[in-house]
């Protein structure tokens, strides 16, 4: 059975047709959301049905029956035959969830964003290969085996203002040294104009100064840095060549040592750190007894002697006794002297 346009027509298939023998379903009142397959009854729940010894089966035949409810709804929904059964398309959910988090804000347009949706501009990337008409195949537009490469040609076809026995291919090649040589001066130019403005990058101030020989440049000079940011930048290039002199895989051990460097320049940063041996018992057995000797003495005062304790507990009480006796024998010895008179 095909539609007006010729596509499979969407038919309505019930669970008798195909030879299914539904249960029974949920006496109550339900709330179904096919969109999120879910079912539900908002009704209150009969508390004395699901207590006691029979609770368990109570909730599985509720659960059994919401469930054959539900199923029986997606029965009657349109479907369409697919390989290996029929694909029926769920509606859209009406139970809106909670969400833990806000919906994302819309990200404002920049103005060339909104001018190219007002003028329909889309932006297509652009194809790494390109068609070269002169081999009849596809080439990389930059690179290797370039596009029209000027290496590749075999005949330069010759113009009136060519010079008499001069090389084409060699004027191609020098033409294309005058080019790179011409772009890493403009770029050297740009590094020091952007260095006066305090825009320049870290990697690039180093650059902007110094020539394809290494020396100061003669243009930029002092000049080219701020006084006040030499300093920062002797620090930077220094931090700079010790890093490069221990990236090596030899950390710097096997390299050749630079003019003026100093012993120890290229020392890795932070501290090695140091393991004990695995088959020295008497230096462990040293090492923990020292440990156990620093705990006691910082904790000396926290720990209990009983024998000083009952020494320190005797004195007190001797000393309480005496005091008593003194006591005693002053008293005495006042009331002996006032029984003395004249005669």
């Amino acid at each position: 059975m095909s539609g007006e346009d010729g596509q499979p027509a969407v038919v309505k298939v019930t669970a008798e047709q195909l030879g299914l023998q539904l249960g029974e379903e949920y006496a109550g009142q339900l709330d179904i959301d096919l969109g999120h397959l879910t079912a539900w009854d908002p009704a209150p729940i009969d508390a004395a049905k699901y207590q006691g010894e029979g609770r368990e089966e109570a909730c599985l035949e509720t659960a059994r029956a919401i469930t054959q409810s539900l199923v029986n709804r997606l029965f009657d929904l349109p479907s369409e035959p697919i390989t290996g059964g029929r694909l029926a398309q769920l509606p859209f959910p009406t139970t809106v969830l909670p969400r833990q988090r806000p919906l994302p804000k819309m990200k404002e347009l920049t103005r060339w964003q909104k001018f190219a949706q007002k003028k329909g501009i889309v932006k297509k990337k652009r194809s790494k290969m390109e068609w070269d008409e002169t081999n009849q195949e596809w080439r990389r537009r930059h690179g290797y085996k370039r596009v029209n490469d000027d290496a590749d040609v075999p005949i330069i076809e010759a113009s009136a203002g060519d010079k008499p026995g001069e090389d084409p291919f060699a004027r191609l090649a020098r033409e294309k040294r005058e080019r790179v040589s011409r772009n890493k001066k403009s770029q050297l130019e740009n590094a020091k104009v952007a260095a006066k403005s305090g825009a320049l990058p870290a990697t690039l101030k180093l650059a902007a100064v110094l020539t394809d020989s290494g020396q100061v440049s003669k243009a930029g000079g002092a000049r080219a840095v701020p006084k006040g940011k030499r300093k920062e930048l002797k620090e930077e290039i220094k931090l700079a060549s010790r890093l490069s002199g221990v990236s090596t895989a030899s950390m710097g051990k096997f390299d050749r040592k630079l003019k003026g460097e100093k012993p120890g320049e290229r020392a890795p940063l932070g501290k090695r750190r140091q393991f004990a041996a695995v088959t020295d018992t008497a230096g462990e057995r040293a090492k923990m007894g020292g440990l156990a000797d620093r705990f006691i003495r910082e904790r000396a005062d926290d720990i209990l002697d009983v024998k000083k304790a009952i020494g320190k507990f005797e004195a007190e009480a001797r000393e309480e006794r005496r005091a008593a006796k003194e006591v005693i024998y002053a008293a005495a010895a006042k009331k002996a002297g006032k029984g003395r008179g004249k005669k």
